[in-house]
């Protein structure tokens, strides 16, 4: 084990800083704005461009890797890592190259994380797997998700946020100073077919048209938009055309073929799917839920949150313990995650929007114990499933798998806030009726309080008063609702996730 420590604090390093980058978009996306010289909205389309090239790294990195070997890839991502964070640093306020940037370092970011695993999985017995999976995990997924918040809503606070391109570079340039010294191995690759050339175009045009719809939709107004409804078409031909592709090409045999071939394989990928779907969505809620309806700046809706990362630490403490300890019950160890995750998203939708700083820990804690156990449970099950020749697409495709869970969920959250805002403002709007008894008591109660405050009731103050109250009961309304939805959601797409590994474990059986 201390021949190999070395590469283990350099997969942490790397990891570390792929996490940095990965939250930047997330918290940081007004203050990117203003420096780059770039509107909102032309920011976001900068975050959905890195969305599409982290996809497309994931469908490209077991290509150049049985092409070129591990060791190039991993030194061009680390390299790659450190020249865009100090681009990002020195050049941020040029947009032309904010924009390229971020564009490239998508790409090498999925190619780090997958070489990365690689590494650990072929280097490290079976027995240390789970604890460095989850410890890896920490710094991948927990921290961006539960801690990062806050931390970067402090710095931000004190310094630009192109002090976190340097924390990145820095953690980058110490990967890069460790495997130099370290010079890890090269893994041998198994020589295997991969599709063609026209396959993968057809493929990443396809990936490229559907996150950019699904991320976009809100901007177009979704299907509301004609321009959105005849991409739609097109990428669901193209989605068909490829399908086709598959098809027709399956006889070759190809090294995603093979490893897709069994049931379990589809099962655990379908998990997934589904682990990225309900972190992403419960994320996006409570956040949402946060700054929306509670009108928590950055700082505080981050601290908010930091119960829910304890909570996380404890929810990947039990799923190291129980595969170690009762491995039998690790495949139990998913479902009550998710079923923490419900009951954590139902406390909350109980929620009015003035509800003080107490009422929150519960719901945190909750929805942070289960997404320990659910995303650490899901990745040590499916990282350890894989047999030496296939986890090279296995671990691309386990994570592209759960990113587009995560794309998927939050694009079905954004439409459904979307429309149940625009239902609760209908509804409200119907009491604001002059032949309203209660409506006319609000008016004269509210032009009382005004009055009291020293000044004279008008028209304008008053309906500006209304609305006010009108747009937050609106807001908190429709997520309200929208937390519920998530719950009947998890509940149509979870049958599917028990029914496959009942016919799974069936197949293995025979």
């Amino acid at each position: 084990m201390k021949t190999r420590s070395p590469l283990l604090i350099f997969a942490l390093f790397a990891i570390a800083a792929f996490g940095i980058n990965s939250v930047m978009f997330t918290e940081l996306s007004h203050e990117m704005a203003a420096t780059s010289g770039l509107s909102a909205d032309e920011v976001e389309l900068v975050k959905i461009s890195f969305m599409i090239t982290q996809v497309l790294g994931f469908m490209f990195t077991p290509i150049m890797v049985r092409k070129l070997g591990t060791s190039l890839p991993l030194h061009s991502a680390l390299l790659v890592g450190l020249g865009t964070n100090l681009a990002l640093y020195w050049t941020g306020q040029h947009a032309l190259l904010f924009t390229l940037t971020w564009l490239v370092s998508g790409f090498f970011m999925s190619m780090l994380l997958v070489v990365v695993n690689l590494y650990l999985l072929n280097t490290f017995e079976q027995r240390w797997l789970p604890a460095i999976i989850a410890l890896t995990l920490i710094f991948s997924t927990l921290l961006p998700m539960g801690a990062y918040p806050w931390l970067v809503a402090e710095i931000v606070e004190e310094f630009d946020w192109s002090f976190l391109n340097v924390a990145s570079a820095w953690l980058y340039f110490s990967a890069l100073v460790m495997i130099g010294v370290y010079k890890p191995q090269a893994i041998e690759i198994e020589a295997k077919p991969k599709s063609s050339a026209s396959v993968y175009f057809v493929l990443a045009l396809t990936m490229s048209l559907v996150v950019f719809l699904l991320m976009r939709g809100s901007y177009y107004n979704w299907l509301d938009s004609d321009w959105f409804v005849q991409a739609s078409s097109v990428a669901a031909a193209l989605v068909l055309l490829v399908v086709y592709q598959l098809v027709k090409t399956r006889h070759l045999d190809t090294a995603s073929m093979q490893l897709h071939g069994k049931l379990k394989t589809n099962v655990f990928m379908y998990n997934a799917f589904l682990a990225g779907f309900a972190v992403m969505a419960s994320t996006v809620l409570f956040a949402n839920f946060l700054k929306m309806a509670m009108h928590y700046n950055s700082l505080n809706a981050g601290y908010a949150q930091l119960p829910s990362f304890y909570a996380m630490l404890v929810g990947m403490l039990v799923s190291v313990l129980v595969y170690y300890f009762r491995r039998p019950l690790a495949d139990a160890v998913v479902p009550f995650g998710v079923l923490m995750i419900l009951l954590s998203v139902h406390e909350f939708s109980q929620l009015p929007s003035f509800v003080g700083t107490e009422s929150l820990p519960i719901p945190m804690l909750l929805r942070g114990f289960g997404v320990g156990l659910l995303n650490v449970s899901v990745t040590i099950a499916v990282l350890m499933y894989f047999q030496v020749g296939q986890r090279l697409e296995g671990i691309a495709n386990f994570y592209l798998f759960r990113t587009m869970g995560g794309v998927i969920g939050g694009a079905f959250f954004s439409r459904v806030i979307q429309n149940h805002s625009a239902q609760a403002s209908g509804e409200i709007g119907r009491t604001l009726d002059g032949s309203n008894h209660v409506f006319v008591a609000y008016e004269q109660a509210l032009s009382g309080a005004i009055l009291t405050h020293g000044r004279l009731p008008n028209p304008a103050l008053g309906m500006s008063q209304i609305s006010a109250v009108v747009k937050e009961q609106a807001t908190t309304l429709a997520l309200s609702n929208s937390l519920l939805m998530f719950i009947v959601s998890i509940f149509a797409l979870a049958p599917i996730l028990l029914i496959g590994k009942k016919l799974a474990a069936k197949q293995e059986a025979h």
